[in-house]
């Protein structure tokens, strides 16, 4: 009786214990950097090109927020942001098949540059794939002087 509840931890643990282990180094920089999070995500920006955008301002965002609310009663709320201590990147993939939607992912943290990604993201089987969606991201993060630049992975 005490091999097999033995037994059993040690598959409970083992199992769990791969859970953690980032895929590949762009996971791994994404979860490592808590001070890049994502602020929103939706399934309709009304923009049909991909479209990248470092945003410092209030008036910027404020803007961004009429183009996406122009046809949604109530529109989404502008969130608050501080934006002497903090700025948003904004990433709208662009007219898309499917509601799976892209997220940003760092590729590159060092002292002079901060480089970004998309990586699309895989839809659930309850989602509708044969759905056109402009999807778009919020990230926020702590106000920097670094380049902060877009990379299209391949």
């Amino acid at each position: 009786m005490r091999s097999l509840l033995l037994f059993l931890c040690l598959l409970g643990i083992s199992c769990s214990g791969q859970k953690g282990v980032p895929k590949n180094n762009a996971e791994s920089s994404l979860q490592n950097s808590k001070e890049f999070q994502l602020l929103l995500t939706d399934n309709y920006s009304g923009v049909e090109k991909s479209e990248f955008q470092v945003v410092r301002d209030s008036k910027t965002l404020k803007n961004f927020f009429l183009q996406i609310n122009k046809t949604r009663k109530p529109g989404l709320p502008i969130p608050e942001v501080d934006f002497s201590k903090e700025l948003l990147l904004i990433y709208c993939a662009g007219t898309t098949m499917g509601v799976g939607g892209v997220e940003l992912l760092v590729v590159e943290d060092s002292q002079n540059n901060f480089v970004v990604a998309p990586k699309e993201r895989t839809p659930s089987k309850k989602e509708v794939a044969n759905v056109t969606t402009t999807p778009f991201s919020i990230y926020k993060m702590p106000l920097t002087l670094k380049e902060i630049s877009f990379q299209q992975l391949e």
